[in-house]
């Protein structure tokens, strides 16, 4: 997915909140913005707005030796998320249909975003998890994610964010854990989850965890690492959370990939044809690029 002009209106709302974060004086404050500007300045439009994000994660990094912003509301978020799951747990434990119970609360949690939304209160993240269970999702999807799973050799998982990843670890509970590798981002970027978030939430007690060795809100295949990208080629599925892994892997061609987010953007929606607020699971599959003879 591309980036659009109207990307460019959160870039700056999302570097306003992560400086908010990092403790900084006026005069600091003012002269990081005027980089971010700069960074703004050259944003390639041909790549996919987590390359932009990237970028300006970077400058804050090394312009406020501040390597991780939002640490606190992650910890929150997986604390929060960890008593959410507890209750659920009990709620859906005699459910008829674990699986589809299960994703839904796997997709609801794509609400945990702190760069969709900047200043995420507690009340928001109850409000979406409560009524996700009601909520609608297409049949045929998930029983094509459902036969994908059981007919799979290789899965990889890739998270998105902290918080969200306890109730990804709901739903992995019940599917064939030997599989599946789950993956996390190599580097703290936004909210996302890391390696240290896995382990907090005991994700790295049920399915093996690695980090994709990249920077970027997303999976940007060419910064990830290479023990990554040997397994995403060995990968015969790919099911990929949030925004982020929609936009850098929504043109990938050659890969079962199963896109599972709630759409909190009009530009995701009009990309994915889905309506915002809406919980998607979308298959995709571009045949591989032919090499010319």
């Amino acid at each position: 997915m591309k980036t659009f002009y109207d990307c460019l209106p959160c870039f700056v709302a999302q570097a306003i909140a992560a400086l908010e974060r990092c403790g900084l004086d006026e005069p600091a404050f003012q002269e990081t913005m005027r980089a971010v500007f700069g960074e703004l300045a050259l944003v390639d439009f041909a790549a996919p707005p987590p390359a932009t994000v990237r970028n300006i994660y970077r400058l804050i990094r090394q312009t406020t030796s501040t390597t991780d912003p939002y640490a606190v509301e992650k910890q929150q978020s997986n604390h929060l998320a960890q008593a959410l799951a507890k209750k659920f747990r009990e709620r859906i434990e005699g459910s008829d249909d674990p699986f589809s119970a299960r994703l839904k609360l796997a997709l609801a949690a794509n609400s945990i975003d702190y760069g969709r939304y900047g200043r995420l209160q507690e009340e928001d993240v109850l409000e979406a998890m409560e009524s996700a269970l009601a909520a609608p999702v297409d049949p045929d999807a998930a029983a094509a994610l459902r036969q994908a799973v059981a007919e799979a050799d290789r899965i990889l998982y890739l998270c998105d964010n902290a918080g969200e990843i306890v109730f990804d670890r709901l739903l992995i509970e019940i599917l064939p854990t030997e599989k599946i590798t789950a993956v996390v981002r190599g580097t703290p970027v936004i909210n996302d989850a890391t390696l240290e978030d896995a382990r907090a939430v005991g994700l790295t007690e049920v399915v093996q965890v690695m980090g994709n060795g990249s920077d970027a809100p997303g999976t940007l295949l060419e910064t990830c690492s290479p023990a990554f990208l040997d397994c995403f080629a060995a990968a015969d599925l790919i099911i990929a959370k949030g925004q982020g892994n929609f936009e850098t892997l929504s043109e990938t061609r050659g890969k079962q990939i199963f896109f599972l987010l709630k759409v909190k953007c009009p530009l995701i929606a009009r990309d994915i044809g889905e309506p915002t607020g809406r919980l998607v699971v979308k298959q995709h599959l571009l045949p591989a690029d032919v090499p010319e003879p």
